[in-house]
């Protein structure tokens, strides 16, 4: 349109270049550009700096005299999948100023250069903002193709010259840790509950580093936390004055957890018809587990056992046999034959397709490897020893009666704990049957209803009275419970009463996961807490 030759390496006329260079970049006015030409792949503007007086940048002094000129190269913002180099003619120019121990300085055009730059203020934006998403080598690749030919290591300064973030006055925080690697180290992530954004990371997960942050940033008045005890330490030492609240949704999970396991306990009520109308399949009874962890259980269950017996305490067992202290309180609520059975039958590849096996084995064809084949044809992902497995008890008792499906103690609490709107007809019908089997279980759904209906509807001052009857109801899951929340009451009594709540704290920890994996080998902490403050 503009008749520029663009397939020629001549410059083009002076008038043409200058209007391109306009139509493509409208903002840079501080230069005149005096031809343009293609050189291979790249695309060459030539140009001077316009005759505009410039300020000296040590003493602010304006002066126009010209000492002399240099050219240089930057490379700028690529156009149609090419990328952009302007060749630029730069006046150097003498110091009016006197007392000023800069005799000479170059010119900077604004909104384009800066000093010892070779990419434009708008490339390196864009390469910045490639890092940011990105990190090194994906944003290197990303870069060859769209912006321009950068390294991996160069991405990364960008992102380590970006200046730290202005945290600002905090009055509501949220607190969380993340793991640098899973159950060895931790860090903490801080929250503004105001604007929802990642206002600092912490290189450790701990009361003193919290208390420490506290203290650096005075005039915070509400900290959401969970209940982890470093993180009450910490805020309790650090911002004594600040009102501390419980996540809400850990509290849930914590009660859920606590109603599951009664329902564990409570197994046989969660049948769907009376063990006794059930036909019985003549399935021999499995053998007794052999493996590693079934003689750890046998091994060490009588010797837990037995130091409780003699006075222990959980921590001083778990100390003594080198074990967690979650693991020997099990080992004490539970006996060897409930640590030893697996409980419900796990999820299997093959179960989709019993129902086949079970018809073809009564139609005469009880050969495992041409059975393995069929159900592989139908899409059967496993192996033929799974198969072979399977039907071995079959060749002695026949096709077992199929059971009817079982209902989990995981499905039956999740039942409880939401709520009784959100469930179907027929899920609430199933509870209700559940229900009115066993006392225990109804006591235990009243009291996790009427908590989440505590939870849900911000009235913590009823909650005193509901841990009296949870702790006077005799299910111990329960009163174990409602004792854990007297460790941590006035911050759950405020989760349960003021509106704030962890789950923005908890969706930026998510996030934060995806970038520290994304950066795999790469994930110092100082890398990383430049990317996620600066990407929030």
């Amino acid at each position: 349109m503009l008749g520029i030759p663009v397939e020629l390496p001549g410059v083009v006329a002076d008038g043409a270049a200058e209007l391109l260079w306009q139509l493509m970049f409208p903002d840079r006015s501080g230069v005149h550009v005096v031809g343009v030409s293609r050189v291979g792949p790249i695309i060459r503007f030539d140009a001077v700096t316009r005759e505009v007086p410039q300020s000296c940048p040590v003493c602010g002094v304006v002066s126009s005299r010209v000492h002399s000129r240099y050219s240089r190269e930057i490379a700028d913002v690529a156009v149609a999948g090419r990328e952009v180099v302007l060749r630029l003619a730069v006046r150097r120019l003498f110091c009016g100023n006197g007392g000023c121990g800069r005799r000479i300085f170059a010119e900077q055009v604004s909104g384009l250069t800066v000093r010892y730059g070779r990419r434009s203020l708008a490339l390196r934006d864009v390469l910045r903002r490639f890092a940011l998403a990105l990190g090194g080598r994906p944003a290197a690749r990303l870069c060859a193709g769209v912006a321009s030919v950068v390294s991996r290591m160069t991405l990364l300064r960008l992102i380590r010259a970006l200046p730290q973030p202005d945290i600002g006055g905090l009055t509501v925080v949220g607190v969380d840790e993340f793991a640098f690697r899973k159950g060895r180290n931790y860090g903490t992530i801080l929250v503004d509950m105001a604007t929802r954004r990642p206002v600092d990371l912490l290189p450790e997960a701990s009361s003193d580093a919290l208390a420490a942050w506290l203290r650096e940033h005075p005039g915070i008045e509400v900290i959401c936390r969970d209940r982890a005890g470093y993180f009450a330490d910490g805020a309790r030492r650090g911002a004594p004055d600040a009102v501390q609240v419980a996540d809400r949704w850990h509290l849930l999970a914590n009660l859920t957890s606590a109603v599951e396991r009664v329902l564990a306990r409570k197994r046989s009520c969660l049948n769907e018809r009376d063990p006794d109308q059930i036909p019985a399949p003549p399935i021999p009874q499995p053998a007794p587990p052999d493996g590693p962890l079934a003689q750890r259980i046998t091994r060490q269950h009588p010797q837990i056992q037995q130091m409780l017996g003699q006075g222990w305490t959980i921590s001083a067992i778990a100390r003594e046999l080198h074990l967690d202290r979650k693991t020997v309180r099990r080992y004490a609520r539970t006996e060897v034959e409930g640590l030893l059975s697996s409980g419900v039958r796990r999820a299997s590849l093959i179960d989709p397709f019993v129902p086949y096996l079970q018809r073809r084995w009564r139609e005469g064809c009880v050969n495992a490897a041409v059975l393995y084949s069929e159900i592989a044809a139908q899409g059967f992902g496993g192996s033929v020893k799974t198969v072979r497995r399977h039907l071995q008890h079959w060749r002695v008792a026949g096709v077992p009666v199929q059971a009817p499906p079982t209902i989990t103690p995981r499905k039956a609490a999740g039942w409880i704990m939401r709520r009784c709107d959100d469930l179907t007809d027929d899920e609430r019908e199933r509870l209700r049957t559940i229900i009115d089997r066993c006392d225990e279980i109804a006591t235990t759904a009243g009291l996790a209803t009427e908590f989440a209906m505590l939870l849900r509807q911000l009235r913590g001052a009823e909650l005193g009275a509901w841990t009296q009857r949870a702790q006077a109801s005799g299910i111990r899951e329960i009163s174990s419970f409602a004792a854990t929340l007297h460790r941590d009451w006035d911050a759950v009594v405020a989760g349960l009463t003021l509106p704030y709540s962890n789950g923005p704290t908890e969706g930026n920890v998510n996030r934060l996961k995806l970038i520290k994996r994304a950066m795999y080998g790469r994930a110092r902490f100082d890398l990383l807490r430049l990317r996620v403050l600066a990407t929030s």
